[in-house]
């Protein structure tokens, strides 16, 4: 492989692994999933509930 290759492969991964990234920053963390917020969806749980 010559060196152009090479570099035009680093620079597609390089691309890549920051379009993973700025697509997880993007997403809000869910913070009910956390096993130490079980009071929160607990009381989600209740709300939803009550509405319908």
């Amino acid at each position: 492989m010559t060196t152009k290759s090479s570099d035009l492969l680093k620079q597609l991964l390089q691309r890549k692994q920051q379009a993973l990234q700025w697509q997880s920053a993007s997403k809000p963390g869910n913070k009910l999933a956390n096993k130490q917020n079980r009071w929160q969806r607990f009381n989600r749980y209740v709300w939803d509930k009550k509405q319908g």
